[in-house]
């Protein structure tokens, strides 16, 4: 469904925005006992973890972030289980945290499935084209930003040789949390992890968790809307606003498309998808004027809600919003003029705010 609308300024609902992405609105009128928060960078973004209860400490959950991270899923950790399995140093990529068992293999995996069924949309192995770009070090001041030449782009396209585990490595954490509470018999908690949340559980008042999607236009804390969830699920979004440089009016971002070597939805990106095969090109959506600046993604898998949330972008909703109900996700694309795209597990409605509920 599409619907041109911006967000209205109505009634603001001004909320607190965990890590400038995503915002999980049950930190007042909850109506539990007890509230723990605690809050610490992984992953190079800040993670806040709020959980109801006194099951367990939420400082234990961000340790178990910095413990995945390091072991398993840095590729700038010598340690880690990534690095081995780049330096082909051990068969076995297993970990055990919190007497849960990580296997890299199986998610390394389930990535590469992924790649073939979104036509080479999703790709973790094209770290050296990442580096290439260095939009980080960029927007971290670490360094200038140049665009890469267009032989460069072209020698790194094809090269497999780094993989980097950034798109889903916080749905793997999130997953991770799920199965500690699970254990500990935790009865409700909020987990954001930079553009990735989890909701869990239940509140005692039987109102719904509110997560809120950043305006990719706005500067305020004001969202572009609120999701309303009940149970456990797990948000994630991409966007074009969360790292990029912006150079002769052009935003150069993170979210880089594997076919063409150039963030995905920038002029030359566009230009490039044009000249790829119908049969193999990463969406039949090739915009000149709008495109996605932000898609949002709520699954029951973690690994997936962060894997989709990257793919879904690169592909555009012609192709992404029937690609990720292939997973049973639900998704919410912001397109850059305002206009915002549901597929058809969601209602939208214009409140004093404007809310969006699975079916």
């Amino acid at each position: 469904m599409i619907h041109s609308v911006l967000f209205k300024e109505t009634k603001k609902y001004i909320a607190t925005f965990l890590s400038g992405i995503l915002m999980a609105g049950i930190l007042s009128g909850c109506g539990q006992a007890s509230v723990q928060t605690s809050s610490g960078i992984i992953m190079d973004t800040v993670f806040t973890v709020t959980v109801y209860g006194k099951e367990i400490d939420p400082a234990e959950l961000l340790d178990a972030g910095l413990t995945l991270d390091e072991n398993v899923l840095s590729r700038y950790s010598e340690k880690s289980l990534l690095s081995q399995y780049m330096n082909d140093a051990v068969a076995d990529l297993t970990y055990d945290l919190e007497g849960h068992t990580i296997d890299l293999n199986s998610y390394i995996g389930r990535c590469d499935e992924m790649n073939v069924s979104s036509s080479g949309a999703f790709d973790i192995h094209i770290g050296a084209l990442c580096d290439a770009w260095n939009i980080e070090g960029a927007v971290k001041g670490e360094s200038e930003f140049v665009i890469p030449s267009q032989d460069r782009i072209s020698e790194l396209i094809n090269d497999r040789s780094i993989t980097d585990l950034g798109s889903v490595g916080k749905g793997i954490y999130l997953d991770l949390v799920k199965e500690i509470l699970n254990d500990k018999g935790v009865s409700g908690a909020v987990i954001s992890a930079g553009g990735s949340v989890l909701a869990y559980g239940s509140k005692d008042d039987g109102s719904p968790f509110k997560v809120g999607i950043k305006d990719p236009f706005g500067t305020s804390d004001v969202p572009f809307g609120i999701i309303e969830l009940k149970e456990c699920h797990f948000v994630s979004t991409s966007g074009s606003y969360e790292r990029f440089f912006e150079t002769d009016g052009v935003r150069y971002h993170h979210i880089l498309d594997p076919m063409t070597g150039y963030p995905a939805w920038t002029p030359e990106d566009i230009e490039r998808r044009k000249t790829i095969p119908a049969t193999e090109i990463s969406s039949p959506y090739p915009y000149d004027d709008v495109y996605p600046v932000s898609v949002t993604v709520i699954a029951d898998d973690g690994f997936l809600s962060d894997a989709l949330s990257t793919a879904c972008f690169v592909m555009g909703p012609g192709m992404g919003i029937g690609y990720a109900a292939k997973y049973g996700a639900e998704v919410i694309y912001i397109m850059n003029d305002g206009t915002y795209l549901t597929s058809d597990g969601i209602i939208a409605s214009d409140e004093d705010r404007l809310i969006f509920r699975l079916k």
